[in-house]
């Protein structure tokens, strides 16, 4: 189990707890970030290691696992598809639905679009914003299942 807050492995006990009106899984350092805790996840006698399973002789080569993700270059290919359809940002951003500041800020590169927003830009504007590309592996073959958590992102006072 991986704390919610950090993103690293729970070793000891987890805790559910209130950090900025969320409910999370905590790690005993990260708790004392809580508002409210609500006490230890799981509670009860710990339950033994599960049995180790035999490995396979043969291991099958996996199937590369696909994601779709908003292209790199977006910002420019959004500008200077807007520019060379003729259209304005106040246009572009009545067509989309979306306020002209969203629109400035997706082609400052200050606001990647979502990939329903760039599937509606795709549309609008005849270009390519979403590509195909394989989840990275780790070292022993398996996906990475964790990504961003709110304290990568988050910036606490005192």
């Amino acid at each position: 189990m991986r704390c919610e807050l950090c993103g690293e492995e729970i070793r000891g006990k987890a805790y559910l707890g209130v950090v900025d009106r969320a409910t999370l899984i905590l790690c005993e350092r990260c708790v004392k970030r809580a508002s409210k805790v609500y006490g230890p996840v799981g509670g009860g006698a710990p339950r033994p290691a599960p049995a180790p399973r035999p490995r396979p002789r043969r291991a099958r080569p996996r199937a590369p696992r696909w994601e779709e993700e908003v292209v790199v270059d977006y910002a420019e290919r959004i500008r200077e598809a807007r520019e060379r359809m003729g259209l304005t940002r106040d246009a572009l951003a009545a067509m989309l639905g979306v306020k002209v500041s969203v629109v400035r800020r997706m082609e400052e590169g200050t606001l990647m679009p979502t990939l329903d927003m760039a599937r509606k830009l795709e549309r609008i504007l005849k270009v390519k914003l979403v590509e195909l590309v394989e989840e990275e592996r780790l070292e022993g073959g398996e996906l990475e299942e964790w990504g961003e958590t709110l304290g990568d992102v988050a910036i606490f006072k005192g």
